[in-house]
């Protein structure tokens, strides 16, 4: 069966030893369904049903969760609850798994040559082999899981910081409050890689630069000695966050300031994603009435003259986490928190009026490349939002608005002229 990689989870003196399954939950979940099928068919006359009961499926004295002996992830939880204990489910994928395996169980071969369930059960138990690999708290699942070639389904390190959340939150009620009200409505509002930007972002909003492929080990070194209460707590704070990245990655929905909303969509055409933890920041005072509106425009106005710019003077523009994050330490304690930022900008780099206008003139733009039409599109729109302030505005979200070209693609003799030695170029 390969290898299955768990992690014992921190528990008190009394209860059931646990373990986080960090690979192999999907095989697992698959032979004790089969399992559950035998007992279901031999009935419970047959010694065969406590035998695969009370050593394969439940541990018999257990309260709650503590009764079964595998628990899957909140989404697969209920139906294969009800599977286990004989209960009678929904139309599931775990009951589909269910009914195909007993459909096969009963027919075998043909209806001539039913299974022996008892010698297939021996099989199963006897002759099925793993390789358990215990990890200590000090080593890094994700980086065991990817390390092992794991087959099937890839692991997320969104899935390993949402098993880890539940594993530390022992009471049932808590854990539905906690699924249904904070994680679930994340999980279903963004992707995978979505969700785990998110976190990634999320907890380096503190100002502590995290590697993104160490975005588990730090969430699990921050809240290993937290309380079950505090393990929700920062669930609810997380979908409090989540909010604000969605309106951050699509613009669309900030509904509530248009001024936002129009900044937003500029730094995304830039890909500004290193802006983002900042973002949150400023979304989260804003909401707590910390900063005004025109206060969270201005600092997005800093960060693109400062991007833009260094564009321009081919200074990296991806490289900017780490001013990003530090800026909202820098302002969080000054009364003019838009002219911090400017300050803080100014002391990295920022390109002044002549190197700007200098390197404007000689930039190439114009370019096919989605990126490049984005930006050039961008650069105009800001000429004419500024250039045109006294006359009527142009609705340039129109879709039949396009670049033109003023410099004929062949150059004329009178354009070589005017243009000079920088013609070719």
């Amino acid at each position: 069966m390969g290898a299955i990689v768990t992690m014992p989870v921190k528990m008190q003196p009394h209860g059931v030893s646990k373990y986080l399954l960090i690979d192999g939950q999907q095989r697992l979940t698959t032979i004790f369904i089969i399992l559950a099928c035998i007992r279901d068919l031999v009935g419970e006359d047959n010694e065969l049903f406590s035998k695969i009961e009370e050593l394969y499926l439940i541990n018999k004295w257990g309260k709650g969760n503590n009764r079964y002996k595998l628990l899957p992830t909140q989404t697969d939880r209920q139906a294969f609850l009800e599977v286990i204990g004989q209960k009678t489910g929904s139309d599931s994928t775990i009951r589909k798994v269910y009914n195909y395996f007993s459909k096969l169980l009963k027919r075998g071969d043909n209806d001539d040559n039913p299974i022996d369930l008892e010698n297939f059960l021996t099989g199963m138990i006897d002759r099925l082999v793993f390789v358990s690999i215990v990890l200590n708290a000090d080593e890094d699942p994700y980086r065991i899981f990817h390390s092992l070639n794991a087959a099937g389904e890839p692991l997320t390190q969104a899935d390993l910081v949402r098993n880890h959340f539940f594993m530390h939150i022992p009471d049932e009620e808590d854990q539905k409050v906690a699924h249904e009200d904070f994680w679930l409505p994340m999980q279903d509002s963004f992707s995978d890689n979505t969700l785990r930007d998110f976190m990634w972002r999320f907890i380096t909003k503190d100002g502590v630069p995290v590697r993104q492929n160490a975005m588990y080990s730090e969430i699990r070194r921050r809240t290993l000695k937290k309380s079950s209460e505090e393990v929700v707590g920062i669930m609810k704070n997380m979908n409090v966050y989540s909010k604000y990245y969605e309106k951050i990655i699509d613009p669309s929905k900030e509904l509530d300031h248009i001024e936002i909303r129009t900044r937003l969509k500029r730094l995304n055409r830039w890909e500004l994603k290193t802006s983002y933890p900042l973002l949150l920041n400023l979304y989260d005072d804003l909401s707590h009435n910390k900063i005004t509106v025109e206060q969270f425009c201005g600092i997005v106005d800093a960060i693109e003259s400062f991007a833009v710019r260094r564009f321009f003077c081919n200074i990296p523009i991806r490289a900017l986490t780490n001013y990003f994050i530090q800026i909202y330490k820098r302002i969080a304690d000054e009364t003019d928190i838009v002219g911090a930022a400017y300050e803080f900008l100014l002391e990295r780099n920022f390109p002044t009026d002549e190197t700007f206008i200098e390197a404007w003139i000689r930039f190439p733009l114009y370019s096919t490349s989605t990126s490049g039409r984005e930006r050039s599109r961008h650069i105009l729109e800001s000429l004419e939002t500024v250039l045109n302030k006294n006359n009527e505005p142009v609705d340039m979200s129109h879709s039949r608005i396009t670049r033109e070209h003023i410099m004929p693609q062949n150059l004329s003799v009178e354009w070589h002229r005017e243009l000079g030695d920088n013609a070719d170029s």
